[in-house]
């Protein structure tokens, strides 16, 4: 029994596998590529999306009384182009 390996026909074998097939093995090379990045984009998408509990909360945005009670008594001369008294005008 002979139990020598003949490593050039395996290299012959592997070398007339890739010159038949590197077309198909370059497509699915490189569709497996965007496979792999449009899944890891999405991940990061889904999951900025879940994890932004905070950006529901509504804003407190309140003025203090004495800006609205100087802004509701204000009787100044200068007018906005559509004739209407300007409330931010000092």
């Amino acid at each position: 029994m002979k139990s020598d390996i003949n490593l050039s026909g395996i290299t012959k074998g592997f070398g007339a596998f890739f010159k038949r097939f590197h077309v198909i093995l370059f497509f699915l090379v490189v569709s497996g590529s965007l496979f792999v990045a449009i899944a890891m984009l999405l991940s990061i998408i889904s999951l900025s999306s879940t994890t932004a509990p905070s950006s529901d909360q509504a804003v407190n945005g309140a003025f203090d009384e004495a800006t609205i009670n100087r802004l509701k008594s204000d009787e100044s001369a200068q007018a906005t182009p559509s004739g209407r008294q300007s409330p931010f005008v000092e």
